[in-house]
């Protein structure tokens, strides 16, 4: 795989290159209890969409509260270690870009959680998913999305690289490059050990509150919740991050 050129980043390459350490690196990156707790709570009755599905860390717990759970990835590696952490197959993996999700509905709800919808490299490609969601979702059905808000990014155009891990026979760097006005960040993680070197590439075009909101416009649906994280903390215009409820405007 190769992640230096743009054109060489495809769907499912972030969970292919991810997959074999995801489970160790971003166990604790969000409260998976909690998260399937919110989801459970504002979702109707029916299957429930997790989008970029990853190891089913947060699936995992949806389906013990009795959620049908399909778990969409466009990472096959991706996929093979969802399945290896699940063995009771408490989620349905399902193998699919989320640019082109091949979902008719009705469904209960769609989790995108942790930046999830910014690997989706364009505008665009984010819109056709916000549509394919708003014409699945069934009555009080939901879109949750889990996302940054970019506050923090707009004026910080440039290049960085810094030490993500370091163990003793372990080095970790992250080099990124942030793009303010295109609203993207290239980076790469160099994972340096005695095995050899492995370049683990990914890349988000983040999308601001308010432009999240008005592609759900575009799609029919509407904002109803959005708190400062899964237990329902306040936001405020200054957050890092939200947690965000869309509903069907009719």
């Amino acid at each position: 795989m190769d992640g230096s050129r743009p054109d060489a980043f495809g769907p499912g390459t972030y969970g292919d290159a991810f997959a074999d350490v995801y489970g160790t690196w971003y166990a604790t990156i969000t409260d998976a209890d909690a998260t399937a707790r919110f989801v459970d709570r504002v979702c109707g009755a029916g299957p429930i969409l997790e989008l970029g599905v990853g190891d089913g860390r947060i699936g995992r717990p949806l389906a013990a509260l009795g959620r049908c759970v399909i778990g969409v990835d466009a990472s096959a590696a991706m996929l093979d270690a969802c399945t290896a952490a699940d063995p009771e197959r408490t989620i349905l993996p399902v193998r699919a870009d989320l640019a082109r999700l091949p979902v008719h509905g009705p469904i209960a709800g769609a989790l995108c959680a942790f930046n999830t919808l910014f690997n989706l490299a364009s505008a665009d490609e984010q819109q056709a998913l916000f549509a394919s969601v708003g014409a699945a979702l069934g009555k009080g059905g939901a879109f949750v999305i889990e996302a940054i808000t970019g506050a923090g990014l707009s004026e910080s155009s440039g290049q960085s690289v810094g030490v993500s891990r370091l163990d003793v026979d372990r080095l970790v760097l992250n080099a990124t490059v942030v793009d303010a006005d295109a609203q993207t960040i290239h980076g790469q993680h160099v994972d340096i050990s005695e095995s050899g070197i492995r370049l683990r590439p990914w890349r988000l075009r983040w999308t601001t509150p308010a432009q999240l909101d008005a592609m759900a416009a575009a799609a029919g649906l509407v904002l109803t919740e959005r708190h400062g994280g899964w237990l329902g903390e306040p936001y405020g215009d200054d957050a890092d991050s939200h947690v965000s409820v869309y509903r069907r405007a009719d």
